[in-house]
């Protein structure tokens, strides 16, 4: 049997080449996320909704579902937003590096979204800043990120391309970065959740039960100015 080989490439470059068959690979981070996002789509009617990092869409799809009012998303990769506009035309989508200011105003959202994607950010504090900017008085900012101890296991975004595994540069950013970058950033935690197999709904892949019921696969930031 041929052994895989690692190909390493930027962040766009990789999702660019993931994006076709991103909502169909077998990712149990991605699972989790969907079962987190779930649980915010019950809050969002009438509400604006701002995704860093919104890649296909899929996020932003199942908060409009929800009765979100407008829904706005910006991602690195131009193959993941071609996903995007394919799924829903009516979506705002922004080609934009989540680090840098995007083009809206001051007090513009009620919920601002980051799901799977500051692993690939290495200082928190620009994105998160960015957040509040745009979140009006009573909104929220909701992370979903893959939990602190998956990283320390080396668990970080990648996937199999034919016979080779991709990587992109991934950082694996522990409870006290988060905290420390919300606290920077003009930021209260409201709420946090570790996501477990065990609070997931429904038939749960196998892969998502690889380290059992009770291992914390997911983290889920509530902060508000």
């Amino acid at each position: 049997m041929m052994s895989e080989t690692t190909v390493f490439l930027p962040v766009a470059e990789a999702y660019d080449r993931w994006s076709g068959v991103y909502d169909s690979y077998d990712n149990p981070m991605v699972f989790g996320a969907g079962q987190v996002v779930q649980r915010l789509a019950d809050h969002v009617g009438g509400q604006i909704v701002v995704e860093f990092g919104c890649g296909t869409g899929r996020n932003l799809l199942k908060l409009k579902q929800h009765g979100a009012a407008k829904l706005v998303g910006c991602d690195l990769s131009s193959g993941m937003l071609d996903q995007a506009r394919t799924r829903d035309p009516t979506l705002v989508l922004l080609h934009q590096d989540m680090t840098r200011p995007l083009p809206l105003p001051d007090g513009s959202a009620d919920l601002v979204l980051f799901s799977l994607t500051l692993e690939h950010v290495a200082d928190l504090v620009p994105p998160m800043r960015e957040a509040r900017r745009l979140l009006r008085a009573a909104g929220r900012i909701a992370i979903i990120e893959i939990h602190p101890f998956m990283s320390l296991s080396n668990v970080a975004a990648h996937f199999r391309d034919g016979g080779k595994i991709v990587e992109m540069p991934t950082f694996p950013h522990q409870f006290s970065d988060y905290l420390n970058a919300a606290a920077s950033s003009g930021l209260q935690i409201a709420e946090c959740r570790e996501w477990r197999p065990r609070d997931f709904q429904g038939p749960i892949p196998n892969k998502v039960l690889k380290r059992g019921p009770d291992f914390p696969l997911l983290v889920e930031f509530s902060l508000r100015r």
